[in-house]
């Protein structure tokens, strides 16, 4: 009897280990938030002017009396002097700093990071509610006699720290400070002869000192200036951040929402519960749900829902098999899929191009076609569950295995004008097999290099190369950045002869850094090196190609690529002249 009780117990105990382990094997479909009874309102950039002093952006409260700087005498160095900024650094951490005088000429500058500047928290009052605030302190020790015997007579001086990027500009600066000496004592003071209206401009616009603007696209922008009586000001250029709210369900005990999520990331990394590299989790109340966000900058967005009807919960989820393909190069896929007891699904009627069949029980094999290439595409069923119907949706891309170059190339001393025409083709399962060594790794690629015209001293030779490809990343060509391999074989063609050469090639394709994205959306960087050849009447002793190459994208399949190469061929018997070459070229590639 006792050896009966501890069995049915520890069946009882393995049975919902068991399932849980079955459920974390598999891969769960996403109730999108915007299709199951949840309104994701516009983001929002709000502000508000307090009093003279004081503002606050987004859920960040701004003390502008708080940016502000002491001399002291430095306990490291005797002589000389340390100084300690301080600042409200809710909005900015790090960045650069700069002391500058009353012509507007900076004396002093810095640089501001995480490792330099010491950030703390402050403790609010209750009735600025769910507000944040932080200050941070950054310390400079040994600063010369010099500097400090300046600002003793500037008759005023700002301090600013201030960020900027591409797409934001964000600007803190003192009110008009100066450095008095009294008995051997030195304090930074604010000048009060100088005070002025506080206003707000949005976009150059004196306006109200309190408002909202909402951002539906991330094209528009913010141009924020706040300036406070004391002369201090605020100004923020920014716009917001894409987010996708691909999941939404309700508590097991029905007081929260809980929300899965990529792009934009929530303000409060203390509440956020990372996924993986791009999707994070947060949980909100439901009688409140509210967020901010992080816009470009980081500068906080508020983020709204409204709750329209019944939501989904976790027991509603369907799930398919962890091998269900995410990324393909086919036009078709199939998923095996499971359903919770009590719980139907089927395909959208509006989805023609799907299909599903039930297998056994509640487990079922579902077919989706048509689907587009280059873009990202998230096809749903229709779930049914305690009398209400939601919709989950599981995320393909299809990628676009083939690509075609035409264009020209011109190289010099030699003066030798070239057609080209490529051809590539990337390969899902390499050898027809599935495994994580084979599957959107390789690829194959022809090239031809046609001479349109000729000089007396250079060798006239046709160049086709054929090249076997391998992505140390797996992926798809100008989708994913990665570096790789190849085994080129060459094709010397000569006025009546031929030699075949053969090499090693490295290569390495990636976005390219912030100052050359206006120019170029990919960069890849190409070594070819080939140690000898076959061939009867001439051989290739050894010869390099060295080519620099952008991608200048027009659509989703058009590129315009253009590149700057260097080669150097040595043949035998050898040619008139051997001298290393520099090459210009330009194409266009179609991705399809």
């Amino acid at each position: 009897m006792k050896s009966a009780l501890l069995a049915l117990l520890s069946l009882s105990i393995a049975l919902p280990v068991a399932a849980q382990t079955r459920t974390s094997r598999l891969k769960p479909m996403y109730f999108q938030a915007d299709k199951n009874n949840l309104q994701v309102l516009p983001q929002r950039f709000e502000y508000t002017l307090m009093d003279e002093n004081r503002l606050k952006v987004g859920d960040i409260l701004i003390d502008t009396t708080e940016v502000t700087f002491q001399v002291e005498p430095s306990p490291s160095k005797k002589g000389s002097y340390r100084i300690r900024f301080s600042w409200p650094a809710g909005l900015i951490k790090d960045g650069e700093l700069a002391v500058k005088n009353n012509s507007g000429k900076a004396i002093f500058n810095a640089v501001l990071d995480k490792n330099n500047v010491k950030v703390t928290t402050d403790t609010l009052p209750a009735e600025d509610g769910d507000l944040r605030s932080e200050k941070a302190e950054f310390v400079v020790e040994e600063i010369e006699n010099s500097l400090v015997d300046d600002m003793k007579y500037l008759p005023f001086m700002t301090f600013c720290i201030y960020r900027e990027s591409e797409e934001t500009r964000l600007y803190l600066c003192s009110n008009e400070l100066y450095l008095s000496s009294q008995q051997g004592q030195m304090a930074v003071k604010a000048r009060t002869s100088t005070k002025k209206a506080s206003q707000i401009e949005i976009n150059g616009k004196v306006v109200g000192n309190q408002g909202i603007i909402y951002l539906n696209d991330r094209s528009e922008n913010v141009a924020f200036k706040a300036a406070t009586r004391s002369g201090a000001f605020l100004e923020i250029e920014t716009r917001k951040k894409d987010v996708d709210f691909k999941d939404v369900v309700v508590s097991d005990d029905g007081e929260n929402l809980i929300l899965t999520a990529s792009g934009a990331e929530p303000v409060d990394a203390k509440k956020v519960k990372k996924l993986s590299a791009t999707d994070w989790q947060i949980s909100l109340p439901k009688s409140r749900p509210v967020l901010y966000l992080k816009g470009d900058g980081d500068i906080p967005m508020r983020q709204e829902f409204y709750i329209r009807g019944q939501l989904p919960r976790e027991k509603n989820r369907p799930y398919l098999s962890n091998r269900s393909a995410v990324r393909t190069y086919s036009s078709s896929l199939s998923f095996a899929g499971v359903a919770p007891e009590g719980v139907t699904v089927k395909v959208l009627d509006s989805d023609k191009a799907a299909r599903l069949e039930g297998t056994k029980k509640n487990q079922f094999a579902w077919t989706i076609d048509d689907i587009p290439a280059g873009v990202e595409n998230r096809r749903y069923l229709a779930v049914t569950a305690d009398s209400h119907t939601f919709v989950a949706g599981n995320d393909v891309f299809r990628g676009q295995p083939f690509g075609l170059g035409l264009g020209a190339r011109y190289q010099t001393p030699s003066g030798i004008a070239f057609g080209t025409i490529e051809f590539q083709w990337w390969i899902e399962n390499f050898l027809w097999m599935n495994s994580d060594w084979t599957r959107f790794h390789w690829g194959l690629s022809i090239e031809r290099q046609q001479h349109l015209t000729e000089n007396d001293d250079t060798a006239k030779v046709d160049l086709t190369t054929v090249e076997l490809m391998w992505r140390a990343e797996e992926g798809f060509n100008l989708v994913d950045a990665t570096w790789g391999l190849t085994v080129p074989l060459q094709m010397v063609a000569g006025e009546s002869s031929s030699a075949t050469a053969y090499g090693l090639g490295a290569y390495i394709i990636k976005k390219p850094g912030r100052w050359l994205r206006p120019f170029m959306d990919w960069s890849e960087y190409k070594l070819q090196y080939y140690a000898g050849s076959s061939g009867s009447d001439f051989k290739v002793k050894s010869a390099y190609n060295l080519k620099a190459q952008a991608y200048l994208q027009f659509s989703n399949q058009w590129y315009w690529r253009y590149g700057v190469d260097l080669s150097d061929y040595k043949f035998d018997p050898s040619a008139t002249k051997e001298d290393m070459q520099i090459g210009l070229s330009t194409s266009l590639y179609w991705k399809f």
